[in-house]
């Protein structure tokens, strides 16, 4: 019996000294969560950041454009003929009044010398005609007669001259020769189009706006609209209104709006290039002393009601919180009234995950 109580408290024993040891070991050992939130605040975490605009409660809005040409016009011949010169190339600038192209004149001075002489003829019959009347030799009525086949030659000898002068086609306007529809030397008739040209006095890009916006934004809440093209990367260049199409799209519900600038110093720009339009505007409603729109997303509410943002520090990293005061939400904004400057850069993104001087990473 008493070897047994012994063997009992034996055992006993060997299991408190491993219930010691493994505790031991669990003191010992890393605590899983205790890692995780380590890890969460040794990484910093990466948030969206906002730059608040000093422009004052504008909305932007971007736009897909395509740069057009103030007018494109297919060149026609109002005679017929034979081409006999086309010095015009694809793409070649042309002035207002330069030679575009020219038909063989042979027919065409045949018939202004034969109006001349006809007109030459009719005048000596008029003036023999109007010395026998003022004998009164023959009735006004024959002298009459004589004086409208002398109007009508005279008539024939203007076409005649209109018509040779119609042999030189010439630049209409100073524009761009898009492309040549016809061959050198080619019979054409009237109305044949000879070469295709862009009048590119200005600068225009049509953009397609969706009739919702359309029929919302007025031109007085429009604070600025500017164009970026390729050609000249980040560059920002000023666009004004010229006209709108009155007829919705369709298909696409779209209304096209014409925009324009000056063509001095983007001569690389024509027609058919893309363009990233830039509208900025002031909504509707925005109440006076409403200073800046933010992301609501950048907005938190304490447990008392408060709201605020969380701003940035560029040089450590770190968050703040910033009281604000705010207006009514307008979209994916919403207007502050107070509590922040232009240029303070405000975590816009995940704002309920974070705590003050937490460090963040700044997505790029």
């Amino acid at each position: 019996m008493l070897a047994a109580n012994r063997s009992s408290l034996t055992r006993w024993a060997g299991f408190l000294l491993a219930a010691a040891f493994l505790a031991a070991c669990q003191d010992d050992a890393a605590n899983p969560v205790a890692e995780a939130e380590a890890k969460l605040h040794a990484a910093p975490r990466p948030a969206k950041i906002f730059t608040v605009t000093d422009q004052i409660g504008l909305l932007e809005r971007r736009f897909a454009g395509r740069v057009a040409a103030v007018q494109t016009v297919d060149l026609s011949f109002q005679v017929s003929g034979k081409l006999v010169e086309l010095p015009v190339l694809e793409s070649q600038q042309v002035k207002k009044g330069d030679l575009i192209a020219r038909l063989d004149t042979t027919d065409y001075d045949r018939a202004v010398r034969e109006a001349t002489i006809n007109v030459e003829q009719a005048k000596r019959e008029l003036d023999r005609l109007e010395t026998l009347r003022d004998r009164s030799v023959i009735s006004q009525s024959s002298f009459d007669e004589q004086q409208n086949v002398y109007d009508l030659a005279v008539e024939r000898l203007k076409e005649a001259r209109q018509n040779l002068e119609y042999t030189s086609l010439e630049a209409p306007f100073d524009g761009i020769v898009s492309v040549r529809l016809v061959d050198n030397f080619t019979t054409v008739s009237v109305g044949t189009p000879i070469v295709r040209m862009h009048d590119v006095s200005e600068v225009q890009v049509d953009i397609n706006v969706a009739e919702a916006l359309f029929g919302r934004v007025t031109e007085s809440e429009v604070s600025s609209i500017e164009a970026k093209f390729p050609a000249y990367g980040e560059k920002l260049f000023p666009l004004e209104y010229r006209e709108h199409s009155s007829q919705v799209d369709d298909v696409a519900q779209t209304y096209r709006i014409t925009l324009a600038m000056p063509r001095e110093g983007v001569a690389q720009l024509s027609p058919g290039m893309t363009a990233s339009v830039i509208v900025k505007f002031l909504p509707e409603g925005l109440e006076l002393g409403e200073q800046f729109l933010v992301p609501t997303g950048a907005v938190a509410i304490d447990g008392e009601g408060a709201t605020y943002v969380w701003k940035f520090a560029d040089d450590t990293g770190a968050v703040s919180k910033q009281p604000v005061e705010i207006g009514t939400i307008m979209g994916d904004y919403i207007p502050v009234r107070a509590g922040l400057e232009p240029g303070d850069e405000i975590v816009s993104a995940g704002v309920a995950y974070l705590s003050d001087g937490q460090v963040v990473r700044r997505l790029r």
